[in-house]
C-alpha cells in the first residue's frame, strides 16, 4: 500500500511537470520585446534624427571596409556625452560604442566599417539628460564580409 502511494505521487509529479515544459515551450514569442538593438528596436524607440549629419556610401563594392562619416550636434542647452554606431543585421550588432570624456556640444567621426550585409547603420547620440537621437543611412553591399560571426 505505501508503494503504490508513492508511484501515485511520482506519477502526478512527473504529470505535472511535463504539462509545465509544454507550457514553457509553447509560449509564443509574438508578445515578447525585440531584441536590443535589433532594427525593430530602433526603429521602435522613436529617436529624433535632428543633429546626426552621416555620409554612408549608397553603395559597397568591399564590405570589409566601408568609410563613414558623422557630425553630431546638440540641441541647444545639451551636450554630447557619448555615441554608438550599430549595424542590426551584423552578427555583433554593436560595431562601436564610445564615451567622451567631456560632454561636447558637437562631434565628428571617422571611421571604416565592416558590415554583414545590405541594411541600414544606426548612429546614436547620447546626451547629458539621459535622452538619444538616432538616425539610420542604408547602404547597399555587393560582397560581403562577415561569414564568422567576427
Amino acid at each position: 500500500m505505501w508503494h503504490s502511494k508513492i508511484s501515485s505521487t511520482r506519477r502526478s509529479c512527473l504529470a505535472h511537470l511535463s504539462l509545465g515544459a509544454v507550457g514553457i515551450s509553447s509560449g509564443s514569442n509574438a508578445w515578447s520585446a525585440p531584441e536590443l538593438h535589433s532594427q525593430a528596436d530602433l526603429l521602435s524607440r522613436g529617436l529624433e534624427a535632428n543633429g546626426i549629419e552621416v555620409t554612408l556610401p549608397p553603395l559597397a563594392d568591399n564590405s570589409n571596409a566601408i568609410p563613414l562619416q558623422f557630425t553630431l550636434q546638440a540641441p541647444a542647452g545639451k551636450a554630447l556625452i557619448g555615441f554608438e554606431i550599430i549595424a542590426p543585421e551584423n552578427p555583433n550588432r554593436v560595431i562601436l560604442r564610445m564615451k567622451l570624456g567631456q560632454a561636447q556640444p558637437s562631434f565628428t567621426f571617422n571611421t571604416r566599417i565592416r558590415l554583414a550585409m545590405t541594411q541600414d547603420v544606426w548612429i546614436l547620440a547620447h546626451l547629458n539628460n539621459g535622452s538619444s537621437l538616432g538616425r539610420p543611412t542604408h547602404t547597399v553591399v555587393t560582397a560581403t564580409a562577415c561569414f564568422d560571426e567576427t
